[in-house]
């Protein structure tokens, strides 16, 4: 066919006729966020519907505001990050309250 018949000839693509090398696996939003060098996605999708990243660093910071209690020699810069901490979960608190979410017994 000459060159210049290009524009006359159907570009016609039916299903499965072109290139279809690609993985097709079932892959949720949530799937899709985890890099596959950062862990298995599978493990992290199991781990995330046990308790979200909200619960696991509630408890985390829970555990951490108690334990720095204790300790009297706080660098300034622990000491401002201390008050922040504490001021983002009396905030992280108020929204709860105010959408109805309950907190965790504490």
């Amino acid at each position: 066919m000459y060159p210049w018949l290009w524009v006359w000839s159907p570009q016609v693509h039916f299903p499965w006729s072109g290139n279809v090398a690609q993985k097709i696996e079932p892959r949720t939003w949530f799937n899709a966020m985890i890099p596959p060098v950062s862990g298995d996605a599978e493990i992290e999708a199991q781990v995330f519907n046990a308790a979200s990243y909200g619960t696991q660093l509630g408890l985390i910071i829970d555990i951490l505001l108690d334990i720095v209690k204790e300790t009297e020699d706080l660098s300034p810069k622990a000491s401002a990050s201390l008050k922040e901490l504490s001021v983002l979960k009396s905030k992280i608190e108020d929204i709860k309250k105010r959408s109805g979410t309950p907190s965790r017994i504490n």
